[in-house]
């Protein structure tokens, strides 16, 4: 009997100490000269690839995660793609045929951020689901293990910035921070507003909006305030900064263009219903969506509508930008196509869920993903 109770007993044990294995990522990378390595690619976030693109897709390969998403975006380091979810797990792909390398596992919280790859690292922000607090984790995937552990108060739910070898990021609670990639402090600035919009940064400007409808802008050295601007409604757009300009969208369904120096209002459009998505511009054009599924084309210096354009489902994802087309995730299970010259829909590609990641074309391969948990990769068909 005792033999027998061993015998269950031995692989029931097995299993469970399997099952609390620790996830891990290990992968030997060089130094990659043209990653894309956070949401909207750099500080100021740049929405737009100055080429045309074929409206012919190809798929080259999918990855299901079994997750959900949030309204990130996938990020790119020498062969590697990385992606968060909503579980608390960040994913690892292979760039060339989605095979995946690995995962890292935290089971406590969500990962709303797009993760940081930098060199043999990878950084990102666990916010914990029971308690107001983050863990900013840092991670040697060359050796496959845990470099810093750091807990801050605050969940971080808007996307990180990085600069040079420093990351900074703002949390719900209207704390900011910038950490070297080693996880040393370098500054620490507490706002005491509540913030859900997603920062952007120039000539050593940290700008985030908060749920009081103010700008904020920190000194990216020192974390000291340049200013602080009332504006209106709660911002949970984050900020696209092109040529001195701040744009950004508001709960009011307000679209404004603000000067990066003060903060001053140099135009503000009236969409109608309420903004969550990131704008994105092309250098004239302003393009942005809201909640109730209309999309517009605006004149970036005056605010005049070009064009608009009624969709059937939510937009709140940011879109990519190209010479000649728009790339519009759609709630409503679809990526849209859209002529920027007209506002006209070229082609509609049907997806099986909620279209939930900007799209990113990296090396001619365009990354989208969708609920639950499907990454693709498509080439472009000549």
């Amino acid at each position: 009997m005792g033999l027998l109770k061993y015998k269950i007993l031995f692989p029931v044990f097995f299993l469970v100490i399997a099952g609390c294995a620790r996830s891990v990522i290990k992968y030997t990378t060089s130094f990659d000269t043209d990653p894309y390595q956070m949401f909207g690619k750099m500080p100021s976030r740049e929405f737009y690839l100055p080429q045309e693109i074929s409206d012919s897709l190809k798929l080259k390969w999918e990855s299901d995660m079994y997750g959900s998403f949030l309204n990130s975006s996938v990020s790119i380091y020498d062969g590697l793609v990385f992606i968060n979810d909503l579980a608390g797990r960040i994913f690892c792909y292979r760039f060339e045929d989605g095979k995946r390398i690995g995962k890292l596992k935290y089971s406590s919280g969500s990962v709303f951020s797009t993760p940081i790859p930098l060199r043999n690292k990878v950084i990102f922000p666990v916010a914990e689901e029971d308690e107001n607090l983050t863990d900013l984790i840092i991670y040697d995937y060359q050796n496959g293990k845990e470099l810093k552990y750091i807990e801050l108060p605050g969940r971080v739910l808007t996307q990180t910035i990085l600069y040079g070898d420093d990351i900074l990021f703002n949390t719900q609670i209207g704390s900011a921070y910038r950490f070297s990639t080693l996880g040393t402090k370098i500054w620490e600035t507490h706002t005491r507003k509540d913030s859900r919009s997603s920062p952007a940064m120039t000539n050593e400007l940290f700008i985030f909006g908060n749920d009081d409808g103010e700008i904020i802008a920190l000194n990216s050295n020192t974390g000291d305030s340049v200013y602080v601007k009332k504006i209106g409604g709660s911002f949970f757009s984050g900020l696209t900064i092109l040529n001195g300009l701040i744009y950004v969208g508001n709960i009011n369904g307000n679209i404004y263009a603000l000067k990066v120096d003060d903060g001053t209002i140099k135009w503000k459009f009236e969409t109608g219903s309420r903004i969550i998505m990131t704008p994105a511009t092309d250098g004239k054009n302003v393009y942005v969506g809201n909640l109730a599924g209309e999309f517009f084309s605006l004149d970036k210096t005056t605010g005049t509508k070009n064009w608009s354009k009624n969709f059937t489902g939510v937009l709140n994802v940011t879109p990519l930008v190209t010479k000649n087309l728009i790339l519009l995730p759609d709630v409503q299970f679809s990526l849209h196509l859209v002529n920027k010259f007209t506002g006209e829909v070229v082609k509609s590609i049907n997806l099986e869920g909620r279209a939930k990641l900007s799209p990113v074309i990296h090396n001619n391969i365009l990354f989208i993903g969708f609920d639950d948990g499907i990454i693709r990769a498509y080439e472009f068909a000549k």
